[in-house]
């Protein structure tokens, strides 16, 4: 035996020795776990029971007691508690603990001492609730196995072998070999594995969560007055399966979910207990109610029926003989749908429903409840089927219709719900004629034999007979001294309103056709009740209407008579483009051009038209010069000369049609031509006039910008010049010498030199052809002599012309002039030979061409 249990034995046996004369009250005190199905793979709630035996004779006294639980190893308290309990004859007394962590974890003590206001008593001995961590030979888990509800937090250990430590998890040391865990939080319906790994000897723990019973509603009833059938219905979901999951009993017999039998009815008033229990609780549910008042009635069995025109009887038959003499109620359901009246009796197996429609399909149900004591209906019967026989027609809907010079005799074709059966063929009475039609629904009146009595009568046939006839009366002329107005419509539909008519005894007639649509039946009505007197009556149609058809809507009054025409209008519901413009024609009227055209036929206008949309384009281009909205057939356009493309097309509400085109060229008139003339001529006329009276006022100033006076040239001063002066001579050669010229003041030679050979000492003879040669091949700017005369090749100071060396001429001196006027005449200088004479008369003699 360990140390630490010698020292619990020790301290026992001195806690029973006397201190200050009194003895330890507590004796037989037990320590030992709360055992159930599952306490072996963890128990947790501790019990402690013992006997004060000061108790037993004081009655009347308040007893307490303190209670202090330790983990025993480390005599480390856990819990420490004071209760307070009333004397009990027996002495004897019990108190339960729940551990925070499984008690085969480790062992654990416990002491009590009991005190009241005067005195506190001594502790007990401990009393040891022993461990599995003292013998274990394995590493072990606790908790294993074990159901937990969700959201507990629990706190496992781990027992391993002395000197050995779990590798993770496990971190808190409570004894020598026990280890546990921080509390595990379970939030989930689903749980984890915790694992003790430890070298050489793993070990872990499963465990399982979920929630206690929650079942609810238990109902019990009957369905064949001898049994009871208990039902209820499930919560929210446990999560437990298997051997964990919840079982049921009621009123002490075990039953399966759902449904619990009991073979036992009684006619008095019973309370039924249901018990649902799991691991983790357990849910007790009631009902009380008499077994007779609660009674479901199962469904009819073997339905049939016999079938007539206008009514059905439906039989059936019951499996349960205790319904024979049962007081029930029963309801048929048609077509789906609900019929409109129960039936009741004592074991009810059968009803007629009235009131159907003949030649028509059905299907049909029963069920039924308790007549006495209502509780639930039943269930449905199986469906059966079944189908009307035919009956006589309904009376048709009859009209009479003027067009032009017919007129017709209309009636409505019969609905399915109306013809009882398949309509065979029509009859038709006019005054003493009758008439076999099979299909057709009008009849055209032609003869006077058949308008001469004025009543017509018409009636449809099938299997079981004719119809009751519908009879109109033919007016003896047609009443249309009516004005026709237009009728506008709304979103596709026709609105007519019209005064009361005070002859009208049956309501009016509201009747509407294609206008241009000569269709035989083509004709629409509706009668309409007459309303209360005064008011006024209104009419509103759509979805039956064509789009850009124009038609005509007219009001009758139903008398005794022939119907009277009250209001006719024509319109369209929907209108649409309108068709192509037909006949575009122009003709030209100087530039005023005419455009006709035909107005769109009335078949083709979809709508009405609000007029003619006219442009005028040059032709070859899509350039457009004017347009215009019409709503007459024709327009006036005033156009200068050319070639005009014209564009004519009608519109409607509902857009604009196509447009037919037409091509002309407008030329100028004779009398345009002669007045653009003479007015040009006039404009021209006038301009020259002015011109010509300007220039004359202003000829001086003219004269003096276009041709300014030319100033002769004047030469003053000192100059001096050499000159080339060149002779013929025979064998085709020339003289030439060179010699100086001075001024008028400065004579150097005589005044007349004509017919002179003068040769000096620079003289020099050349080919006259190389003269000329060289005279020719010079710059167009050098000027040249002449042979036949004496002459002298003056420079223009002015311009400072270079005079290129003619080859075997010698070279030109320069020629300095001093003039009064520095302007020289060009025509002067550009003359290549000059004889220069002062102002006494010297003159050029010759001058040739210039080359400049």
């Amino acid at each position: 035996m360990s140390v630490w249990l010698l020292c619990a034995l020790l301290f026992s046996l001195i806690g029973q020795t006397e201190q200050d004369g009194h003895p330890v009250p507590i004796e037989e005190v037990k320590v030992y776990s709360e055992e159930t199905a599952s306490s072996d793979c963890g128990a947790w709630v501790l019990n402690v029971t013992w006997r004060d035996k000061f108790a037993e004779n004081n009655e009347s006294e308040k007893v307490s007691y303190d209670i202090e639980v330790l983990h025993t190893e480390q005599m480390r308290t856990v819990h420490f508690e004071t209760i307070h309990v009333m004397p009990d004859k027996t002495s004897y007394y019990h108190w339960k603990w729940t551990s925070p962590i499984p008690l085969q974890c480790t062992s654990h003590s416990v002491r009590l001492r009991r005190h009241n206001e005067h005195h506190i008593g001594e502790w007990t001995p401990l009393y040891t609730h022993e461990g599995r961590d003292l013998n274990a030979a394995t590493t072990t888990v606790y908790p294993h196995d074990q159901v937990f509800v969700v959201g507990s937090n629990i706190t496992f250990c781990c027992i391993v072998e002395t000197d050995k430590v779990p590798l993770s998890g496990f971190l808190i040391r409570i004894s020598n070999r026990t280890y546990i865990t921080k509390p595990v939080p379970l939030e989930r319906p689903y749980g984890p594995n915790i694992h003790c790994d430890v070298e050489g000897d793993p070990s872990g723990s499963t465990i399982f969560i979920g929630y206690p019973p929650d079942d609810q509603n238990l109902t019990c009833i009957t369905r064949n007055l001898s049994s009871l059938e208990c039902h209820w219905e499930t919560g929210r979901n446990t999560h437990l399966t298997g051997n964990r999951k919840t079982k049921y009993t009621l009123n002490g017999r075990v039953c399966e979910f759902g449904k619990c039998v009991i073979h036992a009815v009684k006619k008095q008033v019973t309370n039924w207990t249901l018990i649902a229990k799991n691991p983790l609780g357990v849910k007790t549910l009631t009902d009380t109610a008499d077994p007779t008042h609660r009674v479901w009635l199962r469904a009819p069995s073997k339905i049939a029926h016999v079938a007539y025109a206008r009514k059905v009887t439906l039989r059936w038959s019951w499996n349960e003989e205790s319904y024979a003499l049962f007081p029930m109620i029963c309801q048929a359901k048609l077509n789906g749908i609900m019929y409109n009246k129960t039936f009741n009796g004592v074991g009810l197996s059968s009803v007629v429903l009235i009131n159907l429609q003949p030649f028509a399909k059905y299907t049909a149900q029963v069920q039924c409840g308790s007549y006495e004591h209502f509780y639930i209906w039943g269930d449905w019967s199986e469906i059966t089927k079944f189908s009307t026989k035919e009956d006589i027609p309904e009376a048709v809907d009859v009209w009479i219709h003027y067009s032009e010079q017919t007129t017709s005799v209309l009636w409505k074709p019969l609905t399915e719900q109306q013809s009882h059966g398949i309509i065979t063929g029509y009859e038709i009475t006019i005054g003493k004629m009758n008439k076999e039609l099979k299909t057709q629904l009008c009849y055209n009146i032609t003869s006077g034999n058949e308008k001469s009595d004025g009543i017509i009568t018409v009636s449809a046939k099938n299997s079981a007979g004719h119809s009751p006839p519908s009879t109109i009366i033919v007016p003896t002329y047609p009443d249309n001294e009516v004005d026709i107005s237009h009728i506008s419509s709304s979103n596709g539909d026709f609105k007519m309103s019209w005064e009361e008519y005070p002859y009208s005894t049956c309501g009016y007639v509201v009747e509407w056709f294609p206008t241009y649509k000569k269709t035989q039946c083509a004709v629409a009505w509706e009668k309409i009740p007459k309303g209360d007197s005064g008011a006024c009556d209104t009419w509103n149609q759509s979805g039956v209407f064509e789009a850009g058809v124009r038609y005509t809507v007219s009001v009758y009054a139903c008398t005794d008579d022939s119907p009277k025409l009250l209001k006719r209008s024509e319109g369209y519901a929907i209108e649409k483009q309108p068709g192509k413009v037909e006949k575009l024609e122009g003709e030209n009227k100087g530039r005023n051009v005419e455009l006709s055209w035909a107005e769109v036929p009335l078949e083709q206008q979809n709508g009405f038209i609000r007029g003619y949309k006219v442009i005028t384009l040059l032709s070859g281009s899509e350039t457009i010069i004017n347009m215009a909205v019409t709503k007459e057939p024709k327009v006036n356009l005033k156009l200068d000369p050319g070639s005009y493309t014209f564009r004519v097309s009608a519109f409607t509400s509902g857009g604009e049609g196509d447009y037919a085109t037409f091509k002309m060229n407008i030329e100028k008139s004779i009398d345009q031509m002669i007045a653009a003339t003479i007015v040009g001529c006039s404009a021209a006329t006038l301009v020259f006039t002015i011109i010509t009276v300007l220039c004359y006022r202003k000829r001086k100033w003219l004269k003096k910008r276009l041709y300014p006076n030319i100033p002769k040239p004047k030469f003053a001063g000192k100059w001096i010049t050499k000159g080339i002066y060149c002779t013929q001579m025979t064998e085709g050669y020339m003289k030439c010498e060179i010699q100086e010229v001075h001024s008028l003041e400065h004579p150097a030679i005589s005044e007349s030199l004509h017919g002179l050979d003068l040769i000096s000492s620079n003289s020099k003879v050349v080919p006259a052809q190389h003269f000329y040669q060289n005279i020719s091949e010079s710059p167009a700017d050098v000027s040249y002599c002449p042979v036949e005369k004496l002459t002298s090749i003056i420079e223009n100071p002015s311009y400072n012309v270079t005079i290129p060396e003619p080859v075997g001429v010698a070279q030109i001196s320069d020629l300095t002039l001093e003039m009064q006027d520095a302007y020289l005449p060009a025509p002067n200088f550009v003359q290549n030979n000059f004889v220069v004479k002062d102002s006494d008369g010297y003159k050029p003699q010759s001058a040739s061409p210039t080359n400049a």
